[in-house]
C-alpha cells in the first residue's frame, strides 16, 4: 500500500467493509489510499485518461480545490481510525466504499471487475 499506519489501515478497512461488505477485498482500502495521495503524483491521480495508461492534468484552481477536498477526506479517515467518526465521516466511507466496489478499476478498486 502507501505507507499508512497498520492500525489506521485496519480501522479504515473495518469502516469500509461495514459500509459495503466485501469492499476491502475488492480494493476499497487501496482506493482510499490512492485518493488521499493523489496529489503526490504528477500528473495527479484524480482523473484517469480515456487513453490508458495515464492521468489528466489539473489546472491550478482544480488542484487547489482537490487539495482542500483531500485534506477533508484525510481528516475524516483519521477520525474513523481514532474511533471518533461522525455520521458525515461514515457517509464518506460509504460513498468511497461504493465507488471502490463498483467504479473503474483505474482508481484502485473493483479488482478484476468483481464489483
Amino acid at each position: 500500500m502507501t505507507g499508512f499506519d497498520p492500525a489506521w489501515e485496519a480501522a479504515v478497512s473495518a469502516a469500509l467493509d461495514a459500509a459495503v461488505p466485501g469492499s476491502v477485498e475488492l480494493g476499497a482500502l487501496a482506493y482510499v489510499e490512492r485518493l488521499l495521495t493523489a496529489l503526490d503524483h504528477e500528473p495527479p491521480r484524480i482523473w484517469a485518461s480515456p487513453e490508458p495508461p495515464g492521468w489528466l492534468e489539473l489546472g491550478p484552481w482544480e488542484r487547489h480545490a482537490w487539495a482542500q477536498r483531500i485534506a477533508g477526506h484525510r481528516a475524516a479517515y483519521d477520525r474513523i481510525a481514532a474511533g471518533e467518526a461522525t455520521d458525515d465521516d461514515l457517509r464518506l466511507a460509504l460513498h468511497h466504499a461504493s465507488e471502490a466496489t463498483y467504479g473503474d478499476p483505474a482508481y484502485g478498486g473493483n479488482r478484476d471487475g468483481g464489483g
